[in-house]
């Protein structure tokens, strides 16, 4: 039930999250006015500000306790309530808006905080790319969507070749920043949909959603030549072996058409190093 609530105000957009809390605000001031003074509403107040401040973001959940606050006064006052001074409901109007600030504050950190542990989760830590997890994340929901809309895709595993050799012979730091640029070339020269990730090690994957067979290779030569650039331009002796294989058709998982672009890396890295191959799934000349 929580996870189909939670879906739920994801999809709605910022405006009509707001709309939706503002009226949910209005209706529990109506409620609250006709229940009269003896019953408080205070906890009912704070939901839709917690889901206004947690769905359409910290400016909008303020405008809805701002609100909120302001109506649970009048509802106060229409419902007869009677005070000894005059400024004692703005005092209570202060103090809840006050309440209702807090609240809201405390939200947003742990909102925020959440998201950037959840980025931190699906983010290699030295490069910035994505990391292994978050492209089989990625991969699965290509996988689905091509199900529902069949359409070819391209997946490409690069290995770098000698970056052992960098490790050992030029340092640790040297290494990493050669994993640094590789990651910054790969970001900088594919398309928006597109999606790299860092899949541990010396191994970097691109998915290429829409990427036909008949363009697929032009892309990848074009990668591999700006990679090398890069490497040259640093004088390190790194190559790239990079497996590369178009799916016209699904295979039976998307763990089987990640074992099929891996294999195929590790034939080019036995085969010589520093090549493309790129196939085509399934072999429609057999």
């Amino acid at each position: 039930m929580i996870e189909l609530i939670d879906k739920y105000f994801k999809q709605l957009s910022n405006r009509y999250c707001f709309l939706m809390m503002l009226s949910w605000s209005l209706l529990l001031g109506v409620i609250d006015y006709l229940m009269g003074p003896e019953i408080s509403f205070s906890v009912f107040y704070t939901i839709p500000i917690i889901i206004a401040g947690w769905y359409a973001g910290k400016n909008t959940g303020l405008i809805i306790a701002i609100v909120s606050a302001a109506i649970w006064l009048v509802a106060d006052i229409a419902a007869g309530q009677q005070y000894s001074l005059a400024l004692v409901p703005l005092w209570n109007t202060f103090v809840r808006l006050g309440f209702f600030l807090i609240i809201l504050h405390l939200l947003i950190i742990v909102h925020d905080r959440l998201i950037l542990e959840e980025s931190l989760a699906d983010t290699d830590p030295l490069t910035g790319l994505s990391n292994r997890r978050f492209f089989q994340e990625q991969l699965e929901r290509e996988y689905a969507r091509c199900r529902r809309y069949p359409e070819a895709f391209t997946i490409a595993y690069f290995d770098l070749d000698n970056f052992k050799y960098v490790n050992d012979s030029m340092s640790h730091d040297v290494g990493d920043e050669l994993l640094v640029t590789v990651a910054a070339v790969l970001s900088d020269n594919i398309r928006k949909p597109d999606f790299a990730a860092r899949l541990g090690g010396d191994e970097f994957a691109v998915l290429f959603p829409t990427l036909k067979a008949e363009s697929t290779l032009p892309v990848l030569e074009n990668l591999q030549a700006e990679l090398l650039v890069a490497m040259q331009v640093k004088n390190w002796p790194v190559t790239f072996s990079i497996g590369v294989v178009t799916f016209s058709q699904l295979m039976d998982s998307s763990r089987d058409m990640i074992k099929l672009v891996d294999d195929l890396m590790y034939e080019v890295k036995k085969s010589g190093k520093n090549n493309i191959r790129h196939i085509i799934w399934p072999d429609e000349s057999t």
